[in-house]
């Protein structure tokens, strides 16, 4: 009768604790958005440096994609416009700074930003990359051939949220 115990304990403490050779680590796309309001924005961003700060030895990767048509003038509008040069990359350069700076302040050295090409609109997704894994490949669907783009200057400023 222990026996049996003891063989339904072992059992039971196998299947709750796997062996760590049987975990398997890999990327893991933690969140992803689009054209979205600051507020949101900053609140995905405060839960991603959460997770980065419960998994110390894991990377933040921030893979964004410039759009082939931007929603204008609001995110939920069913009007659209076409982007301008360097508009992709001046939205994405505030997603590091704010990890940074903002209330949580994570690692610059753990944030990595990967610019990903294009897609039909501007989208940013959030990875968690263990130590030892490889990184997320991006994953384009616009040939950058595909795009057209309207006149203007790019201003980063236009595209600060404040923290």
């Amino acid at each position: 009768m222990e026996r049996i115990f003891l063989v339904i304990a072992v059992g039971l403490t196998l299947v709750s604790n796997p062996p760590a050779a049987s975990k398997q680590r890999e990327a893991a796309k933690f969140d992803e958005f689009g054209n979205i309001q600051c507020d949101d924005e900053k609140a995905r961003l405060d839960n991603f440096a959460i997770q980065l700060q419960n998994q110390p030895d894991a990377k933040g990767y921030i893979i964004f994609h410039g759009g082939r048509r931007d929603r204008y003038p609001y995110p939920n509008s069913s009007r659209s416009r076409l982007p301008r040069r360097g508009e992709a990359e001046a939205r994405a350069a505030r997603l590091k700074p704010y990890m940074i700076n903002g209330w949580r302040g994570s690692d610059p050295g753990r944030i990595v930003v990967v610019n990903g090409g294009y897609r039909e609109t501007w989208e940013a997704e959030l990875w968690i990359v263990p130590s030892g894994v490889n990184p997320p490949a991006p994953t384009p669907t616009v040939k950058p051939q595909e795009l057209r783009f309207r006149r203007g200057r790019v201003r980063k400023r236009d595209y600060h949220c404040y923290v």
